[in-house]
């Protein structure tokens, strides 16, 4: 319980975009590694 279950994507987009990051790619692969982040945050709290 507790874990992480998704991303923030404003919060991410903001991030990336106050460090000069923010671009189109982000925008379009953000969904689709979305589950490999959240699988590794739960790994990583096993």
């Amino acid at each position: 319980m507790g874990g992480v279950y998704a991303l923030d994507f404003a919060a991410v987009l903001l991030l990336a975009d106050a460090m000069g990051a923010l671009n189109p790619l982000l925008v379009d692969i953000l969904p689709e590694i979305e589950p490999i982040i959240v699988r590794a945050y739960a790994r990583d709290s096993d």
